[in-house]
């Protein structure tokens, strides 16, 4: 009669294939934007119009939810989602004045995939250290910031300042002040859309 082989898991897995059938009945055919293929590296939350991941959960979520971090839309991108982008190529000088040439998206074309609505005016971004910056949107796009994924040829590491480094380019022969420093966040993993 009933086979007798299936498993918790197979069953759990019906169920919650046509209880996502059900739900979707009804609603228009646009579909929702993929999810990242690969080891995602940045999740944009908050006012976020295409998110790509479910609502932020506390046991899956443990670095989000220990640095205080919650969201019910987000969109998360891979390390090749962030390659995908135009790549934009920045030369700035470090604190002791030695050129470095930085690659990667801008950070506003990054965003505009999430598809933030008009209240959205600022971005906090979120180091995997804890330290945070605010950038207004305005700022961000007259300033060409940059998701920077490498430095002079070689991608940024943990440990290091990767996965991802905040970057843009200052005027030639211009050094980074205390001010603009604090502004450039390395080891950047969250971006909350706030109004």
């Amino acid at each position: 009669m009933f086979a007798r082989n299936f498993t918790r898991r197979g069953t759990i897995a019906a169920l919650a294939g046509g209880a996502a059938a059900f739900a979707t009945q009804g609603r228009s055919a646009v579909a929702a934007p993929a999810a990242p293929a690969g080891l995602v590296v940045l999740t944009v939350g908050g006012l976020v119009g295409a998110p790509n991941r479910p609502p932020l959960e506390q046991k899956r979520d443990r670095l989000f939810y220990s640095n205080n971090i919650d969201f019910k839309e987000a969109r998360a991108f891979s390390y090749g989602d962030l390659l995908q982008f135009s790549q934009v190529i920045v030369t700035s000088l470090d604190e002791a004045g030695i050129a470095h040439v930085y690659k990667g998206p801008l950070l506003h074309d990054v965003l505009a995939t999430a598809l933030p609505p008009v209240e959205a005016k600022t971005a906090r971004l979120s180091a995997l250290d804890g330290f945070a910056a605010e950038l207004s949107l305005d700022t961000v796009y007259s300033e060409r910031w940059v998701l920077a994924l490498e430095a002079d040829g070689n991608a940024f590491d943990l440990g290091g300042f990767g996965p991802i480094y905040l970057v843009r380019e200052l005027p030639a022969g211009t050094r980074r002040t205390e001010e603009e420093e604090a502004r450039w966040v390395f080891a950047l993993y969250y971006i909350e859309l706030l109004a």
